[in-house]
């Protein structure tokens, strides 16, 4: 039986502009790396990642927009071991102009830990692919023990557009609402192990979370919201396998797409909203 619920509206994404910031410390032995004082953002990260600290300087994002042309990257191999941390003070990065794209790609050489990024943090993009990734797309560089706390908005309409691609993460904790107007999906999960997953998501042609073929294992599915989208749920690979969905909504057409080589989902006590039409299906 399909359970009615009022349709949450959470999808609205909200530009922040442009405000002046409280004075920076720009001086040569501050402790932190504050955008404000570098002429670009990657300037700013690249400042961050430079320090020969054994702990590295904190990037510091003002409340404002942060308008980018490229891809912003944060590469932060150099500090493999003690790790990169982003303080967002309701910074939005604008990288509708990148031109194909993702706004933001989180990336290491090899095994790296520590990426923690914390305050209210915000990424707009226009790109037929994936808004923000993390990781590389062929599993070399598993990022390990991080925290994530953003709001993403990939307006494009393409066939491919995607909110959020998280590509090897292991003992995550991520709180993320990730958009995408066009037919990828709004949350891209490609290999997730023992992490913690809660949030939104939603594609307006597409599907709001995708688990994809790598090794998806031993994760908490925390109260997703998962509308605005053709499909929910999508898990058409056997290497899904011992996750638990605790009390997510599903307000899709259709809920959930699975294979006959799909695990058992191992949801807890999901909630259909009025827009289901056919709770799960087999392709």
């Amino acid at each position: 039986m399909v359970n009615l619920a009022p349709c949450a509206a959470l999808f609205a994404v909200v530009t922040l502009a442009s405000t002046s910031a409280l004075a920076a410390d720009c001086a040569a032995d501050a402790d932190e790396a504050n955008a404000k004082c570098y002429p670009t953002l990657q300037a700013a990260v690249d400042a961050a990642l430079s320090t020969d600290r054994p702990l590295i300087l904190p990037l510091i994002l003002p409340r404002g927009s942060y308008q980018i042309t490229a891809p912003l990257v944060i590469d932060y191999s150099r500090h493999a071991g003690t790790g990169f941390e982003l303080i967002s003070r309701g910074a939005t990065i604008d990288g509708t102009a990148v031109g194909g794209g993702p706004a933001l790609i989180i990336e290491c050489a090899a095994d790296c830990f520590y990426f923690h990024q914390e305050g209210t943090f915000f990424v707009n993009a226009d790109t037929d692919g994936p808004a923000v990734v993390v990781g590389k797309a062929d599993f070399s560089d598993p990022h390990n023990s991080g925290k994530l706390d953003l709001i993403v908005n990939n307006r494009n309409a393409g066939a491919h557009a995607t909110g959020c691609q998280f590509n090897y993460v292991l003992n995550w904790d991520i709180d993320a609402v990730c958009v995408s107007g066009g037919g990828g999906s709004g949350l891209d999960l490609e290999q997730l192990q023992f992490s913690t997953l809660r949030g939104a998501a939603s594609a307006t042609t597409g599907t709001a979370i995708t688990l994809g073929p790598g090794y998806i294992f031993a994760n908490t599915f925390e109260g997703l919201d998962l509308e605005a989208s053709k499909v929910c749920i999508s898990d058409m690979y056997p290497r899904t396998t011992n996750n638990t969905w605790t009390s997510p909504y599903l307000n899709c057409p259709t809920g959930l797409v699975y294979s006959r080589n799909s695990a058992a989902l191992g949801q807890i006590g999901w909630q259909l909203g009025g827009e289901v039409q056919t709770p799960y299906i087999q392709k």
